[in-house]
């Protein structure tokens, strides 16, 4: 896999069996935290005795999945804050030291996403199927269509259709940018990394992100509910604000006009109408 020597390099003290251990960890923070959101989707029905979580069960399921982002990209903007102190400290171990955080936050934010494919009563089931709660985890496709058969089926087409064009992407990003790339070895390490004037940049500035969008997007497709839409713009916020206020801050600071003005004419995370054809040829093409 193309940029795994040089994650390996930047991890001396980790290799092999150690590396593997870094998996585990971020697996189990991963369904740590989706548990944390299935088990906050359900809290009212789970102590169905308390008054108060019977006043808030409309919006529990979104305080779930705001916490787990909340503390995701809190992590993440703290893997920038220690950066420089991590370099005059440890040197060439800087990364190794803060690795530990890319870890813990990524499968974090990666968990906000994935609770988007899951039902609002996947632990335990409503009670009471004309409360507001279920309302808004209803797939909305099923008020207007007879059946819902047919209903799952269209969100069914729809979720793959994303999720096919996320993974290509995504496969291509690995490939032309590598795992170094992804496990933002470059944040610590901007003069080894290769300046890339891919043709993916002419079209979108976040060309990861905007593989993350997708798959949320996908998650809407699948579930259709107000939830899922309430989920979707949540991860939005964040994303935007750890974009304008951490990732480019830093980009306009080292590039200076010439950033701010490639930012005013290529989007961040959606390809413009007029590119959707370029867009599909460098997807698609071998």
């Amino acid at each position: 896999m193309k940029g795994l020597e040089k994650l390996k390099e930047k991890l001396p003290d980790y290799q092999r069996k150690k590396l593997f251990k870094f998996l585990i960890v971020a697996f189990f923070v991963f369904l740590s935290s989706l548990f944390f959101q299935l088990f906050f989707d359900s809290l009212p029905r789970i102590f169905k005795e308390n008054i108060i979580l019977q006043i808030l069960a409309p919006f529990t399921p979104i305080f779930g999945s705001l916490i787990i982002l909340s503390i995701g990209f809190s992590l993440v903007y703290s893997f920038w804050r220690v950066r420089d102190k991590y370099l005059s400290e440890f040197g060439e171990l800087a990364y190794q030291k803060a690795f530990k955080i890319v870890v813990i936050s990524i499968p974090m934010i990666i968990s906000v996403v994935i609770h988007n494919f899951f039902p609002a009563d996947f632990i335990v089931p409503f009670i009471d199927i004309q409360s507001l709660n279920w309302f808004l985890a209803y797939p909305l496709l099923d008020f207007f269509l007879n059946s819902s058969i047919i209903s799952l089926v269209i969100r069914l087409m729809f979720f793959l259709l994303f999720v096919g064009i996320m993974m290509v992407l995504m496969s291509k990003i690995l490939n032309v940018f590598g795992i170094d790339y992804m496990a933002l070895v470059y944040i610590y390490y901007p003069k080894e990394s290769t300046l890339q004037n891919h043709e993916i940049y002419s079209i979108l500035r976040h060309p990861t992100y905007h593989c993350l969008m997708l798959f949320s997007i996908a998650g809407i497709c699948l579930r259709f509910s107000i939830y899922s839409i309430i989920y979707y713009i949540i991860f939005m916020i964040g994303i935007n604000i750890h974009i304008k206020y951490v990732e480019e801050k830093e980009l306009i600071e080292r590039f200076g006009e010439g950033y701010k003005k490639y930012k005013e004419e290529v989007p961040a995370f959606f390809v413009r109408a007029k590119d959707l054809k370029k867009y599909f040829s460098l997807i698609f093409k071998k």
